[in-house]
Parts: structure tokens; sequence; C-alpha cells
């Protein structure tokens, strides 16, 4: 088995085939069946991006391109990456090899302080302005007894999973608290069996943010964001990476891009949405289907206020040179933290403006990433053709 730069699709089909045989502890059942998964509803969303290939043929390209470049599934569609050139591959950021900058940037030993939910909202509590509460297991029940009174409505989070993987709002209603607290363990470590990457062994419930209305009435049933990536160059110069708006659809009560919300780019400048709305396929969205707002020049309150709020946290990581931090403007006027992400993608971006971005931000931050394949020194090397 050799992997090697092509655009043959014979060669990439057969590799793909080849290296989930080789790796039968990374491509299990359960993996192959969810990337199937998001195939398919990629392939549903946007057949004219299929070019009339099979799952199964494009589940095998997808993997290539993986291990090759580090695209994941779903970028092969909204990167339209899927029969792409080698060179329009290389000009991405891909899932994976976003890895190679975030290693770069953030010290290792102190990317607990966001991987972990828990930590995090510990080491930046004021900045959260809500309750959170940690449970580990049965004698956690009587507090989360009291957490329901308080909050009949909550969030549900894993301590360390990704991409709203787990989030969800609970309602309690005339539930046996007993047997929801029972219920919602099992649901969460079920999940965390699936990742090695998870951190096991708890999870968060949170008082649901009650939104101010100029961030609201974008979406009510869910809670709309700005995502900001800072990115901390030292000596107190700390960069904004195109900040976005994340806004919810459809009734869904996450807004993020990978669970179905609609993205948008806001001018950095002047807090203006200055680009149409995309979903996570990169399918465009001027007006919002469900509030009929014009997705382009809404205004996001109190920017200034904002910025300030993302500088003054990633100072406080001085460790953690790039950050994704989720904000959400609260009933009282104040952005408040939702979550920061010490390993946060950078593709949304990408997807907006459709273009690769590897080499603004390589020239951003003073570094380029000399790994030829992302997983070296991760994975063993069961190619023929790679020491």
């Amino acid at each position: 088995m050799t992997l090697y730069a092509s655009e043959d699709e014979a060669y990439q089909i057969r590799t793909g085939h080849e290296i989930v045989t080789a790796y039968p502890e990374l491509y299990n059942p359960w993996t192959i069946q969810d990337i199937k998964h998001k195939l398919e509803a990629c392939a549903q969303s946007r057949p004219d991006l299929t070019g009339g290939r099979s799952i199964e043929d494009i589940f095998a390209i997808a993997t290539y391109d993986y291990w090759q470049y580090g695209i994941g599934p779903t970028e092969e569609f909204y990167h339209e990456q899927l029969g792409a050139s080698h060179e329009k591959k290389r000009q991405y950021i891909t899932f994976r090899e976003r890895f190679n900058y975030i290693d770069y940037l953030n010290k290792e030993e102190d990317m607990h302080l966001l991987r972990n939910k828990w930590h995090a909202y510990q080491l930046l509590k004021e900045a959260y302005r809500r309750e959170v509460l940690l449970l580990e297991g049965e004698r956690d029940f009587p507090a989360f007894e009291t957490f329901c009174h308080r909050h009949p409505s909550f969030v549900l989070k894993p301590i360390g999973l990704g991409m709203s993987m787990g989030v969800r709002k609970v309602e309690v209603g005339d539930a046996d608290l007993h047997t929801l607290f029972n219920e919602l363990f099992a649901e969460t470590e079920a999940l965390n069996s699936h990742f090695s990457s998870a951190i096991r062994g708890g999870m968060l419930v949170e008082e649901v943010i009650e939104q101010g209305e100029e961030m609201a009435i974008l979406h009510p049933a869910s809670v709309n964001s700005v995502r900001m990536h800072t990115i901390n160059l030292g000596e107190g110069d700390i960069r904004l990476w195109y900040p976005f708006i994340r806004v919810g659809l459809g009734g869904n009560f996450i807004s993020s891009a990978s669970t179905g919300g609609i993205i948008a780019c806001i001018n950095a400048g002047t807090g203006m949405v200055e680009t149409t709305g995309f979903d996570k396929l990169a399918k465009t969205i001027d007006v919002h289907p469900n509030t009929h707002f014009k997705i382009k020049g809404i205004k996001i309150p109190r920017w200034r206020k904002l910025c300030d709020k993302a500088f003054e946290l990633a100072e406080r990581l001085p460790t953690l040179r790039y950050i994704g931090w989720d904000f959400v403007y609260d009933k009282d006027g104040e952005w408040i933290v939702m979550e920061g992400n010490e390993n946060a993608e950078i593709s949304s971006p990408q997807l907006i403006f459709h273009r690769g971005m590897r080499e603004e931000f390589e020239q951003l931050i003073g570094y380029k990433s000399t790994k030829k394949y992302w997983w070296q020194g991760k994975y063993p090397s069961r190619f023929e053709n790679i020491e």
C-alpha cells in the first residue's frame, strides 16, 4: 500500500479501501457507518457535487484525501474538494492539518484549560455569567436535583467533545429527576465511548442563556453566537481571524454550522455582517428562511465591547495563542462566554469566501508546517513508501 499525491481517482479509491483494511483500530464499524452517514447527507443536499459517484467510492476517496491532505469527510462537499486538483487541495487549511498550526501556537500542557469545559468555567467564571454544574457520579444527584428546581430548562454538555457533539437543551417537565439523571449519564458515556479523545467521567449542566433582543430575534429558538478567533502574536499584539456570526435554523437550539446553522463573516472594523449567509455545505442563504432577516447587513450590538472582551480573555491565556471564542449577547446587554476552544477549526472563513487560506494564515502567524503528513507521529505508518 502506497500513499502519494495523485489525481487518479482509481488510485484514490483503491488506496482508500486499503487504508480502511490496514487501520481496523481506527475504522471500526461505528466509525465507518458514521462517516458514510455524513457523506450520504452531504450527497443528498449537494447532488451536483457527487459527479455520479457512489457513496462507497466517495467514502474511499474521502479516506484517501483524509490521509493524504487531512481533508475531513464533509469538507469534500463544503470546500468542493471531491475531484479537485492537488493544487486546490493544498491551498486549504484542512480539518486535520489545522492541528499542525495549533501545536505550534498552543502549549500542549495548558490545552486542558479550555479542552476541559469544567476547567474553563472555573478559570473564567465571571465571563460566563451563569450557573454551571459538574456532575461526576451518584454523589452529585442532590446538587442536580436542586439545580433542576432552579432551572427547569438547562443545557447538557459533555466535558470534552467538540463540534457541539452531545450538546442539547433539556426540558425537565414532569420527569423523575433520578431517572433523568441516570439517562443523561448513560447518553453522555455512550457518546464518549466512540471517541478516544473524549474526556470521560462526567458532564456539565448549564443554565440556559437568556439572549438580548438584538440577537434573539434573528432566530429565537437558538442561542445565536459570534465566533471570535484570537491570535496572540506576542507583546500585546492580538489579532482577530475572520470573526463570524452563527444563527440557528429551523427551530434548532444549536446555532453552529456543524449542526445546520447559518454562518456569515463580520467586518472586524465595523461589526457589520459583510457577507451573505452559508450553511455547512456552502449553500448560499441570503434571507433567513424562518425569521426573514437579510443576513448581509446585520449589525452586531456593542461590537467594540465584544472585541475588547475577546482581547482581554486572550491576554489571560498567553500560552494558548490561538483560541476560538464563542460569545453570546445576554439579556443585560453583556457579551458572555459560551465557551473557548483551544483547537478551533479554521474552515468556516474558507467556506464563506470560497478560497483556501493556508498561505494567508501562515504569513500571519509566521510559521509554515514542514510535516509531509499530518498523521506522522500520531499513528504508525503502514505504507510502503513512508518511513
